[in-house]
């Protein structure tokens, strides 16, 4: 067993109490965060100045104290008719909150007295929203032009938790101090202990031949003063001292992995109402925001379709309201045509995510199921969500028939705003494998 003593002034002796605390905290406020992010519309997710609330249990830091509940103790009150010397006053019920009558227990702003608000950066807030987050089956090609932020060692510095503490590298620092500071002692007592017995054999030399010895024997009970001195000096080098901690640093730092593609397809035509177009547009913005925020160099292609499909602008994407019927092959086939021209497979990872209510004229179909199979095997993954269906659609079929061929292909259905965010953290989830939810 081996036990560390944190000597440093930092005011607290509790620094791992404090780590699991923070853990706490981010896990409370991470699961509000994931809360608005199914509830609230995007606008409201959006609007950094709405403060969140987190319930306070366990949010406070273990500390060591008396136990006073059983111990005796004294205590003057105020004088009444009701109670007299010897009377027992009996507990007040437990459950009663700090509001006023009427108030419900309700606090400040319309928290509860067991909640808190916390104002979050629009930073803060998407770096919760996407933790844990990344675009699968990312692989290196000849081109390294996307960068993602990853933490790497950053050698030791002198101040950190103890929890991180390197011992090998502390102990190392500590033996070379020892040894710094006892080589002049060691050679200073060296050199007096080489005196004390110079003049021990000139005293026994002096007292043979009967002479006087008091001056050389003076001078000897200096030296071996000066020889407990310094041993006591040596003695007291502490084994470590607050210089010789190291602990071991983390920081983040851009990495080159390689360069992708997203292909943002949604389905504009008249069968897409409001409801499944808002669901829609919710998940692409997820994604939207997943990518800028977590990559530098991903390249966004995006197109809306009908009976026609063209390349758009993010604004005409997102703020597009069309009508008409309803064909998905062309869609597909404007993408194969797209990666064909601008963006060859073996230098880019190609993703695809397409979003549409199912509705598709069924003389299409075969065309759907052609062109998927012409493309799926030049892309990383393709993501397919259906909004608002209470049933599967024959081209959600498809595409469920054509997944087993290609694990690739990732399916998921939403009918209800509050799905939109679970999905997408089950697509993109790192190092977890994303099942088809027909």
């Amino acid at each position: 067993m081996s036990i560390i003593i944190d000597r440093r002034n930092s005011g607290t002796r509790s620094t791992a109490n404090q780590d699991r605390l923070q853990r706490r905290v981010r896990g409370r406020i991470k699961a509000a965060v994931e809360k608005l992010a199914r509830s609230r519309s995007m606008n409201d997710i959006l609007d950094v100045q709405q403060p969140i609330s987190i319930p306070t249990k366990d949010l406070h830091e273990p500390s060591f104290r008396r136990d006073l509940r059983d111990a005796p103790k004294e205590q003057v009150l105020p004088g009444n008719k009701q109670y007299r010397r010897g009377d027992l006053i009996p507990k007040p019920d437990d459950g009663g909150g700090s509001g006023k009558q009427g108030d419900a227990g309700g606090g400040i702003d319309g928290l509860g007295d067991d909640e808190i608000a916390i104002v979050l950066t629009a930073d803060e807030f998407l770096a919760l929203l996407f933790d844990g987050l990344a675009l699968p089956n990312l692989r290196q090609t000849h081109r390294e032009d996307v960068e993602v932020e990853k933490w790497r060692r950053a050698g030791f510095i002198k101040d950190g938790s103890p929890s991180r503490m390197h011992i090998g590298r502390t102990m190392r620092t500590a033996r070379a101090r020892r040894i710094g500071l006892r080589a002049r002692k060691k050679r200073e007592l060296e050199d007096l202990l080489e005196q004390s017995l110079v003049l021990e054999e000139e005293i026994r030399t002096r007292g043979l031949q009967g002479q006087d010895t008091s001056i050389e024997r003076f001078r000897l009970s200096e030296i071996q003063a000066d020889v407990k001195v310094l041993e006591r000096k040596i003695r007291a080098i502490p084994f470590i001292d607050e210089s010789d901690l190291r602990f071991a640093h983390i920081d983040q730092k851009p990495f080159p992995i390689t360069s992708a593609v997203i292909f943002c397809v949604m389905d504009v035509s008249g069968s897409m109402g409001d409801i499944e177009k808002d669901l829609a547009k919710r998940f692409f913005l997820l994604l939207y925001l997943f990518i800028h925020r977590q990559y530098r160099a991903v390249e966004l292609v995006f197109i809306k379709h009908h009976t026609e499909a063209s390349e758009c602008t993010e604004q005409q994407f997102f703020g597009s309201r069309e009508g008409g019927g309803t064909l998905v092959s062309p869609a597909l086939a404007l993408v194969g045509e797209i990666i064909a021209k601008r963006f060859v497979p073996d230098n880019w990872n190609i993703y695809v995510a397409q979003a549409s209510d199912g509705d598709n004229a069924n003389e299409d179909l075969p065309a759907v199921q052609e062109r998927l199979q012409s493309l799926l095997p030049q892309l990383r993954n393709m993501f397919y969500l259906e909004v608002n269906q209470e049933q599967k659609s024959d081209l959600m079929r498809i595409y469920l028939d054509t997944a087993q061929e290609y694990p690739g292909l990732l399916t998921a259905r939403a009918s209800q705003v509050a799905d939109i965010y679970p999905l997408f953290r089950k697509l993109f989830a790192e190092r977890e494998e994303a099942r088809h939810d027909g």
